[in-house]
Formats: C-alpha cells, structure tokens, sequence
C-alpha cells in the first residue's frame, strides 16, 4: 500500500475564460514555484445533530448540500525577464482583481480595478502517491477568486505573495501517473529582496525592519442552485487594503499629529515603498497615491522606541482631481515593475 506524501503536493492553476467554467489544465500551466499549498474542501451539512422523534436516543442523517473550499499558498515575488514583461506569477494577482497594465516599452504594473471583479481561475491541488508510477488525488476547483498579501518579513528578505482564494469544488478526481501535472519550471528569476529599499511617508523617510499591504479584497459567491456545487462562482464585493509598517520612531516626523489631524492626501502624505534600483530598472516599487494613518501603536525594534502603523490606502480621487496623475481616479495602490515613462 502507498501513501501521499505531503512534500509531493502540487497546485497548479489557469485564468478562466467564463467564471466559474473550468479550464482544462496542461503541463504549461505548472509554470510558477509555489510554496506551502494548503487545501480546505467544505460539504456543508444541513444539521449535525439531526434526529427525529422515535423514542430513543439514535440520530438521524444529515443532509450534505453545497461544496467549496479554500486554497493557500505563496510565491516569492520575482520580476520578469524585463521590465515590460509581466511576472508568470501575475496571472494569480489577476485572480484577485487585479489588473495589469503595461506602461509600453517601459514598465507593467498591478492594480485593484473594479472590472476585474469576476476575473476567475481554476485551481487544482493534487497529492501525489509515493513510490513508482504514482497516482494522484486532484481536488479541481473553479471559478475561484483570492485575496492577496505583500509582505517583506525582514531586511534582506524576499518579497511574498500570500494567497487565499476560495472556489467552487467541481470534482476529486483520481490522476493517473501520465496525467500528473509536472514540468521544469519556467520561472528562473531570482525574488525581489527587502534590501537597498526606501520607504516614505510623505516627504519623509523612515527605516522599517519589514511590511505588508493586505489588499483587502471581500470574496462572496454568486449561488446558483442548477450547478451540482451550488454555486456559479466566486467574485469580489468589496475591497479595504491596509499597509502596515514599523518606522522608528523620528523627531523630525512626528507621526501622531497626521492621526491626530486627519492627514490624507499627495504630497502632503504619500506613502511609498521604493523597490531596489538595478541597471536595467525592472525592479519593484509599491505605490499608495493616497493613504490615512489610522493607527499606530508604540513598539520596541532592536531596543528603540518604533511605531506599529496601520495605514488605509485611499482612492486616488475623482475625474480632474486626483493625488497621482499617471493613476486612475479609482486606484488605491499600485504595484509597479520598473517605470511609467
């Protein structure tokens, strides 16, 4: 008898044509180095105590209705071959709404846009038997959509994408060894790093040990009673991103007084994430054109005093007055790959 073997799990995933149509996935698409991939399949039960009144103590069935799940993730945060080719990996941030937008000849960038509200992927997990000529267990959901997360846990870190989207769960399904998804990964690049990185607040410059942008993203689903899952697919309806950073605390900035003063706004209060600077330029930067401060508790980094900031990211504004010119009205962050112009 075999076993799966956790090391083995895979997870693969595709961009879908329809929400919630399940593409048929090939060895192309295994094309990104992914890490920890977890899955969480959910059979709803109508009540779990059920039992009717026979005179005794003996339970009833209980009825099993809609089928989803969850699926987890990361991947380090790698640039593509040049500036203006989009990382593989994006095509999971297009997953989360997420647009990408090719500044030609110069940069790519991701941004939150409302029209990729229902941009949805088919994800499949599989866990792989050990031993020779292997089967497969593949849990296959679509129309999923993911909320992501930016982070650089330390200096000279990499940069990460966490993911978690939520899908509809079509089928398990057993894979034969020749159907086993696998290839040489294409993706080679090396991640971008937490080092040789400016980070401003406004017009000021702090030194921060790490940081993450939870793009915020609020995932629901469309119900459809017709499809054996119950649900049609998944999509987003609503979106709060948060920055979160931990500056030393500088006399010459004193952060209280934005909080205490509602300060929002460019320039008067940008915040900004310089990605390293390298001779070809490609390099990431994350930009807030405009931000709020709203909380900042006091902290204690290599024995000085720091400050825990939570900062909302705003939208850019409205038709003929916005914070950034280059960005649409609607745009709460960008994440840019080398330059707009």
């Amino acid at each position: 008898m075999a076993y799966f073997l956790y090391p083995l799990r895979i997870l693969v995933g595709k961009l879908e044509t329809t929400p919630g149509t399940m593409e048929t996935l090939t060895d192309a698409d295994f094309d990104i180095r992914i890490r920890n991939p977890e899955v969480t399949p959910t059979i709803e039960l109508d009540d779990e105590a059920s039992r009717w009144a026979r005179g005794d103590h003996a339970e009833d069935d209980v009825i099993t209705g809609a089928q989803s799940g969850q699926i987890t993730f990361s991947v380090r945060m790698t640039k593509g071959t040049t500036s203006n080719t989009a990382p593989s990996w994006w095509k999971f941030a297009n997953g989360c709404g997420l647009q990408s937008v090719n500044y030609t000849g110069k940069g790519y960038a991701l941004q939150p846009r409302k029209a990729y509200d229902e941009t949805t992927m088919t994800l499949w997990v599989m866990d792989i038997k050990r031993g020779a000529n292997p089967t497969a267990i593949a849990y296959k959901f679509s129309g999923c959509i993911g909320n992501m997360v930016m982070t650089a846990d330390g200096v000279g870190k990499p940069w990460m994408a966490n993911f978690t989207f939520t899908g509809k769960l079509s089928s398990i399904a057993t894979i034969t060894n020749a159907d086993i998804l696998e290839k040489i990964i294409a993706d080679t690049a090396c991640a971008e790093k937490f080092i040789n990185n400016d980070a401003l607040l406004g017009i000021h410059s702090h030194k921060i040990s790490s940081f993450s942008l939870d793009i915020g993203n609020e995932i629901s689903p469309v119900i459809d009673q017709s499809d054996p899952s119950g649900y049609a697919f998944y999509g987003v309806t609503g979106r709060k991103p948060r920055l979160t950073m931990n500056p030393l605390m500088d006399s010459s900035h004193m952060i209280y007084n934005d909080i205490i003063n509602g300060t929002t706004g460019c320039p008067t209060f940008y915040a900004g994430m310089v990605g390293s600077t390298g001779s070809d330029a490609s390099h990431f930067s994350l930009h807030i054109p405009k931000a709020q401060i709203i909380t900042a508790n006091m902290g204690n980094r290599e024995g000085l005093v720091s400050q825990e900031l939570t900062i909302k990211c705003l939208g850019n504004g409205w038709t003929g007055a916005v914070s950034d010119k280059d960005l649409d009205p609607e745009v709460t962050w960008e994440l840019l790959q080398g330059k707009r112009s």
